[in-house]
């Protein structure tokens, strides 16, 4: 008998019926898989400030807060899905512009006002993080020198940013900190007295500008620095300024390395 023409009974009812879900469940999961790949969002999310002065990437889907006092200080601030790892559960980075010799009220009442980006980082050490902190580079490497009389001496390195082209003294402080008790996100037990502390990891780029400077943070704990450091170099890297701050002029920077 050719095969041209089968008998009606070699395709059953039932048989005819299985195949056919059998080719549905296949084109299912081959729907499923086509829409988990075309709908799998990307790492980061391109963004442009709400006063226009600059871009950046930042990661995909973490909540955008900010804060600005006139022209001579605006924040961007990152924040990202429930970590315990990280200081009241909250991973972040953050943008900042400072103009230089402005005074900026802190949320506590208290001022702060910097002569420029150098005199940032020395209070922000001073203030900060003293009377203990080690600083590093950002690849962990400390970041010192020896003094005339073999003092070590902090060196604070310079790296330059992808995008823009412009210099930036990059580095990282760690520090302890007593914790609050009600906190319980973030938080390591001293040896010995198993009181709570806050081990702080905190990674910095600062950016000079005409008129102010910029400062990209990353305000990490040392169990949670590096889970997002790779969102912190993303945005580092990034980080296009158009304008000196906010309402600032318009600034030209080196281009891409």
């Amino acid at each position: 008998m050719g095969m041209d023409n089968p008998p009606r009974s070699w395709y059953t009812r039932s048989s005819s019926q299985r195949m056919k879900n059998t080719l549905a469940r296949r084109l299912s999961a081959v729907l499923v898989l086509a829409l988990i790949a075309g709908c799998k969002p990307p790492k980061y999310a391109a963004y442009e400030s709400i006063n226009k002065d600059f871009t950046a990437s930042v990661p995909w889907g973490w909540q955008v807060m900010t804060d600005q006092q006139d022209n001579d200080f605006a924040q961007a601030t990152f924040i990202g899905p429930f970590d315990p790892d990280f200081y009241l559960g909250a991973p972040s980075l953050s943008v900042r512009w400072f103009r230089r010799y402005r005074p900026h009220r802190l949320s506590d009442g208290r001022l702060e006002m910097y002569g420029g980006a150098d005199d940032f980082i020395h209070q922000m050490l001073k203030q900060v993080y003293a009377p203990q902190y080690v600083l590093t580079a950002l690849d962990g490497k400390l970041s010192y020198k020896r003094g005339p009389n073999d003092e070590a001496v902090e060196v604070i390195p310079e790296i330059t940013l992808k995008a823009s082209g412009l210099k930036a003294k990059a580095f990282t402080v760690e520090s302890a900190v007593p914790a609050p008790e009600a906190n319980k996100w973030g938080i390591s037990a001293q040896s010995g007295t198993n009181k709570p502390f806050v081990l702080r990891k905190h990674a910095y780029a600062v950016v000079s500008i005409a008129d102010g400077f910029y400062v990209l943070t990353y305000p990490a704990t040392e169990r949670g620095y590096g889970k997002f450091l790779d969102k912190f170099a993303g945005l580092m890297g990034s980080f296009l300024p158009s304008t000196a701050g906010p309402a600032g002029p318009k600034i030209r920077v080196p281009g891409s390395h």
